[in-house]
Protein backbone atom coordinates (compact mmCIF):
# COMPACT_ATOMS: atom_id res chain seq x y z
CA UNK A 1 0.00 0.00 0.00
CA UNK A 2 1.47 3.29 -1.00
CA UNK A 3 1.01 6.73 0.49
CA UNK A 4 -1.74 7.77 -1.95
CA UNK A 5 -3.95 4.76 -1.14
CA UNK A 6 -3.47 5.37 2.58
CA UNK A 7 -4.54 9.00 2.24
CA UNK A 8 -7.62 7.99 0.23
CA UNK A 9 -8.63 5.46 2.87
CA UNK A 10 -8.07 8.00 5.64
CA UNK A 11 -10.12 10.59 3.74
CA UNK A 12 -12.95 8.10 3.23
CA UNK A 13 -12.91 7.21 6.91
CA UNK A 14 -12.99 10.87 7.95
CA UNK A 15 -15.85 11.54 5.53
CA UNK A 16 -17.88 8.65 6.98
CA UNK A 17 -17.26 9.78 10.55
CA UNK A 18 -18.18 13.35 9.61
CA UNK A 19 -21.41 12.25 7.92
CA UNK A 20 -22.31 10.19 10.99
CA UNK A 21 -21.46 12.77 13.66
CA UNK A 22 -22.51 16.01 11.91
CA UNK A 23 -26.30 15.43 12.07
CA UNK A 24 -26.08 14.65 15.78
CA UNK A 25 -24.04 17.81 16.44
CA UNK A 26 -26.50 19.93 14.42
CA UNK A 27 -29.48 18.44 16.26
CA UNK A 28 -27.87 19.05 19.64
CA UNK A 29 -27.13 22.65 18.64
CA UNK A 30 -30.76 23.21 17.61
CA UNK A 31 -32.05 21.69 20.84
CA UNK A 32 -29.67 23.87 22.86
CA UNK A 33 -30.82 27.02 21.05
CA UNK A 34 -34.49 26.10 21.63
CA UNK A 35 -33.87 25.46 25.33
CA UNK A 36 -32.17 28.85 25.70
CA UNK A 37 -35.13 30.59 23.99
CA UNK A 38 -37.56 28.82 26.33
CA UNK A 39 -35.47 29.81 29.34
CA UNK A 40 -35.32 33.47 28.27
CA UNK A 41 -39.09 33.59 27.68
CA UNK A 42 -39.79 31.95 31.04
CA UNK A 43 -37.54 34.55 32.66
CA UNK A 44 -39.52 37.36 31.03
CA UNK A 45 -42.79 35.84 32.24
CA UNK A 46 -41.47 35.45 35.78
CA UNK A 47 -40.21 39.04 35.76
CA UNK A 48 -43.56 40.41 34.53
CA UNK A 49 -45.67 38.15 36.76
CA UNK A 50 -43.88 37.54 40.08
CA UNK A 51 -44.93 34.17 41.58
CA UNK A 52 -45.49 35.73 45.02
CA UNK A 53 -48.22 37.95 43.60
CA UNK A 54 -50.32 34.97 42.50
CA UNK A 55 -49.66 32.69 45.46
CA UNK A 56 -49.58 29.42 43.53
CA UNK A 57 -52.67 30.16 41.43
CA UNK A 58 -50.71 30.55 38.18
CA UNK A 59 -49.15 27.81 36.04
CA UNK A 60 -46.81 28.70 33.17
CA UNK A 61 -45.79 26.52 30.23
CA UNK A 62 -43.36 27.77 27.57
CA UNK A 63 -42.89 25.92 24.29
CA UNK A 64 -40.60 26.92 21.41
CA UNK A 65 -40.36 25.35 17.98
CA UNK A 66 -37.13 23.62 17.02
CA UNK A 67 -36.65 24.94 13.48
CA UNK A 68 -38.63 28.18 13.51
CA UNK A 69 -38.76 31.20 15.84
CA UNK A 70 -42.38 30.46 16.83
CA UNK A 71 -43.01 30.33 20.57
CA UNK A 72 -46.10 29.76 22.71
CA UNK A 73 -46.56 30.75 26.34
CA UNK A 74 -49.56 29.15 28.06
CA UNK A 75 -50.84 30.58 31.33
CA UNK A 76 -53.28 28.51 33.36
CA UNK A 77 -55.14 31.09 35.43
CA UNK A 78 -58.27 29.08 36.31
CA UNK A 79 -58.02 30.11 39.98
CA UNK A 80 -57.37 33.81 39.26
CA UNK A 81 -59.87 36.64 39.19
CA UNK A 82 -60.90 38.45 36.03
CA UNK A 83 -58.87 41.53 37.00
CA UNK A 84 -55.75 39.42 37.58
CA UNK A 85 -56.17 37.79 34.16
CA UNK A 86 -56.44 41.12 32.34
CA UNK A 87 -53.60 42.58 34.37
CA UNK A 88 -51.37 39.63 33.44
CA UNK A 89 -52.27 39.98 29.76
CA UNK A 90 -51.46 43.69 29.82
CA UNK A 91 -48.10 43.16 31.53
CA UNK A 92 -47.02 40.32 29.28
CA UNK A 93 -48.14 41.90 26.02
CA UNK A 94 -45.75 44.80 26.72
CA UNK A 95 -42.77 42.61 27.61
CA UNK A 96 -42.95 39.78 25.07
CA UNK A 97 -40.88 39.87 21.89
CA UNK A 98 -42.67 39.97 18.51
CA UNK A 99 -44.05 36.70 17.21
CA UNK A 100 -44.69 35.09 20.59
CA UNK A 101 -48.17 33.66 21.06
CA UNK A 102 -49.75 33.96 24.50
CA UNK A 103 -52.54 31.57 25.48
CA UNK A 104 -54.42 32.34 28.68
CA UNK A 105 -56.77 29.76 30.18
CA UNK A 106 -59.09 31.06 32.86
CA UNK A 107 -62.63 31.81 33.95
CA UNK A 108 -63.97 35.32 33.52
CA UNK A 109 -66.97 35.08 35.83
CA UNK A 110 -66.95 32.99 39.06
CA UNK A 111 -70.75 32.55 38.87
CA UNK A 112 -70.43 31.04 35.38
CA UNK A 113 -67.52 28.57 35.55
CA UNK A 114 -67.09 28.28 31.80
CA UNK A 115 -63.46 28.07 30.75
CA UNK A 116 -62.17 30.82 28.47
CA UNK A 117 -59.06 30.64 26.30
CA UNK A 118 -57.60 33.88 25.00
CA UNK A 119 -54.92 33.82 22.30
CA UNK A 120 -52.78 36.92 21.92
CA UNK A 121 -49.97 37.27 19.41
CA UNK A 122 -47.41 39.98 20.03
CA UNK A 123 -46.78 42.21 17.03
CA UNK A 124 -43.84 44.22 15.83
CA UNK A 125 -43.98 47.90 16.72
CA UNK A 126 -45.62 50.05 14.07
CA UNK A 127 -42.95 51.62 11.87
CA UNK A 128 -45.18 53.49 9.43
CA UNK A 129 -47.02 52.44 6.29
CA UNK A 130 -45.57 49.47 4.48
CA UNK A 131 -46.36 50.74 0.99
CA UNK A 132 -45.36 54.21 -0.34
CA UNK A 133 -48.78 54.76 -1.93
CA UNK A 134 -50.36 54.56 1.53
CA UNK A 135 -48.71 57.84 2.53
CA UNK A 136 -51.14 60.75 2.01
CA UNK A 137 -49.91 63.79 0.25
Amino acid sequence: MNLMEGLLQLGGLLLMVGMTVAPVVVLLGLLNRRDHRESRLLGRVMKALPPRQFGGRLAVHVRCALLSPRSVITLDMQACSRDEIWQAIARLSRSLPPGVRLLVDGTVDPQCPAAVRLAIRSRRPFAGPSHPSAVPG
